[in-house]
């Protein structure tokens, strides 16, 4: 053989077996097992065996890939949060006497593991995150101060807040998707709305919508009859809406996208109708608001020119029949819905101003100049009876709908366009009293005296060239009665 010529090595014709498929790591149960594993959790070896709750992930092998525990002075303060059994028991409680009627996506036995799992030494760090996350949401939204908290210098729940939310880069960040995961972004993106952090607040909205996406497809399956399962698949469900409806609302408000759809796949809302009715109101009211929807109000050019009368029709009347005119719901359920209501009604008219669908006169109100008087007109008779601390809990977003409300009465009484002044009878009364009564909530709502009363009366002065006279401003403080 000459010596340029090479060996050729023999072909193997013979066929490749398809490479098995391994998940990253197992659960702790079948790796002890040395059984075949799942990414979803709890896995359904676990799930069969009737050992769900146990069903965790295992920690590697090989002690030099463990990763690092949570440490810094964050965690710290927040291990010390979550190991206060009185001040989670006492926030717990505040949350579902003021929250959960409009967010009910906890219960008291999903805390009780959560504190359960922050008590472990082992524990993840995600339920004690996410404790110190709802603790801060209550003390910034509920103005009922718990007995045990450290300090009373009134800026605990931005100290608590802002320590959440730094444990929660260092420490959770790289977590899969979970429940534990989403509702710990939904209390931090809702933190930071209150405390007006527009950046932060995006931020944290964007990853609990995105985890959520994620999440969904890690759920316990139907089947699964123990109660942990069925709470989370419920919970996980309820979270949806909510977040649908926080998503879509900040979206008109700063001119964003959505992510959240409502397709075949969504959660089933009628299966929430008995146990959440305020849920499924609040989530009929934002339906409506779809991508099309927010492509008009975006000024996206390909929809803007296209669209129609027809769409804001149907949403209106979506919006109209979503709250019934009876229903007996508590104070704050009710604040929130009927001005969530008429928040959308007065989106819905701008809309048709810019677009040149309203005129002087028509049969339907609504699509005449004047009509945001008459939603003035209808939320004075709606909320007069309401303490302002239900309206409170709901936080800056409700001031920023009242605001909204606000800026479109200025407008019309402005004549921009031009509004007949219709005369009025003592029943209804002018719509200077009716304006001076909207500013008056809007100073006493979270972030309304600090920032939306000054936008007010700037706006005030632009459009009628002289501040609004408020002798019929009413003057009681946040734990006054109800006018």
């Amino acid at each position: 053989m000459s010596s340029d010529k090479r060996r050729r090595k023999p072909v193997n014709t013979a066929p490749k077996s398809a490479k098995r498929f391994q998940v990253p790591r197992a659960c702790q149960r079948c790796k002890s097992l040395r059984r075949g594993c799942e990414e979803r959790r709890p896995c359904g070896r676990c799930v069969r065996a009737g050992a769900a709750d146990d069903c965790v992930q295992a920690g590697p092998s090989d002690p030099s890939q463990t990763p690092s525990s949570p440490s810094g002075p964050e965690w710290a303060q927040v291990a010390a949060v979550a190991g206060n059994p009185t001040l989670v028991s006492e926030c717990a409680a505040l949350f579902f006497e003021h929250c959960f009627p409009t967010i009910p996506i906890l219960t008291p036995s999903y805390i009780s593991r959560l504190q359960q799992k922050a008590a472990a030494d082992s524990g993840p760090p995600e339920a004690s995150v996410l404790l110190a996350a709802l603790c801060a949401y209550v003390l910034l939204h509920v103005d009922e101060p718990p007995s045990a908290l450290p300090r009373r210098d009134g800026h605990y729940g931005t100290w608590l807040l802002d320590t959440a939310s730094a444990a929660y880069r260092a420490s959770c960040w790289h977590l899969p998707p979970s429940l534990d995961t989403c509702l710990l972004s939904f209390f931090l993106y809702a933190g930071q709305t209150r405390l007006s952090r527009h950046t932060q607040t995006l931020l944290f909205l964007r990853q609990a919508t995105a985890l959520w996406d994620l999440a969904k497809d890690r759920r316990p399956p139907a089947g699964t009859d123990t109660d942990t399962a069925r709470e989370q698949r419920t919970l996980l469900d309820r979270l949806f809406w909510v977040l649908l409806a926080s998503e879509r609302s900040h979206a008109i408000r700063y001119g964003r996208s959505i992510t959240l759809h409502v397709t075949p796949d969504a959660p089933d809302l009628d299966a929430h109708r008995d146990s959440s009715p305020g849920l499924c109101i609040l989530a009929a009211l934002f339906r409506p608001i779809d991508s099309a929807f927010m492509a008009v109000v975006n000024r996206e050019a390909a929809q803007s020119s296209s669209a129609s009368p027809e769409m804001l029709d149907a949403a209106e009347r979506c919006v109209n029949a979503a709250v019934p005119a009876r229903f007996p719901f508590r104070d704050v359920q009710k604040a929130n819905l009927r001005i969530t209501q008429l928040w959308l009604r007065i989106v819905i008219w701008q809309l048709r101003l810019r677009l040149g669908q309203l005129t002087d006169v028509s049969h339907r109100r609504s699509l005449t100049y004047r009509y945001p008087l008459d939603v003035a007109r209808e939320l004075v008779l709606s909320t007069r009876d309401l303490a302002t601390r239900a309206m409170a809990v709901h936080g800056v977003g409700l001031t920023e709908k009242l605001f909204d409300i606000a800026s479109a009465v200025v407008d019309v009484m402005a004549g921009i366009p031009q509004a007949p002044r219709l005369p009025h009878t003592g029943v209804e009364g002018p719509p200077e009293d009716d304006l001076a009564y909207i500013r008056g909530l809007v100073v006493r709502l979270p972030g309304g005296k600090d920032v939306y009363d000054g936008l007010l009366e700037r706006h005030l002065e632009q459009a009628l060239q002289s501040p609004l006279q408020s002798q019929a401003v009413p003057s009681q403080g946040l734990d006054e009665s109800p006018r």
